[in-house]
């Protein structure tokens, strides 16, 4: 009797988590969807960084930054706290000048490595919470407030914060 009162709950949880699982991998193939994941992925490679950087600078003094890079870069990291919708032109307009510009071509190759071991080939920060048709991706989409960025709740937010507080305790 136990048996077949189990098999009922199992088949009754079953049946109401198929239409669950069915919309999320319809949104998921919603173009409108895909789109902005797209797009948005270079948000979360910005956000990324921060959590490379951190960790290169409390493992490696050789790479350490310097005065003005820390000052550059806690500048940007401000301005990011304090922004409410994050778009993909300005973060890849940042990513590169942090990249390109800021990083020494020794912490560039440090920051690349960190990012090789932690994000492994194909997978998309900006899929979290996407394929439900709930959470950033779609309030990017209606054009609301979008900044995965300081999400404390996610690594990414966690390596964003570690980060600025180091930074700031340096530059006191």
């Amino acid at each position: 009797m136990k048996a077949k009162h189990f098999e009922s709950i199992v088949l009754a949880v079953l049946m109401a988590a198929a239409p669950l699982a069915a919309f999320g991998q319809s949104a998921d193939q919603d173009p409108a969807v895909r789109k902005a994941k797209e797009e948005t992925e270079v948000v979360y490679d910005l956000g990324r960084f921060f959590g490379y950087v951190v960790t290169m600078e409390k493992e490696s003094q050789k790479l350490a930054l310097t005065k003005p890079q820390m000052e550059s870069l806690y500048s940007i990291m401000k301005e990011i706290e304090g922004t409410e919708r994050i778009e993909a032109e300005w973060a890849a307009e940042t990513l590169e000048y942090l990249e390109l510009d800021l990083l020494t071509p020794d912490q560039l190759l440090a920051v690349d490595q960190y990012a090789m071991v932690r994000v492994p080939a194909g997978t998309t920060g900006a899929g979290q919470g996407a394929g439900t048709g709930a959470g950033p991706i779609q309030s990017y989409i209606a054009g609301g407030a979008f900044n995965p960025i300081v999400d404390r709740t996610k690594s990414i937010g966690q390596g964003f914060y570690e980060l600025l507080g180091l930074l700031a305790k340096k530059l006191g």
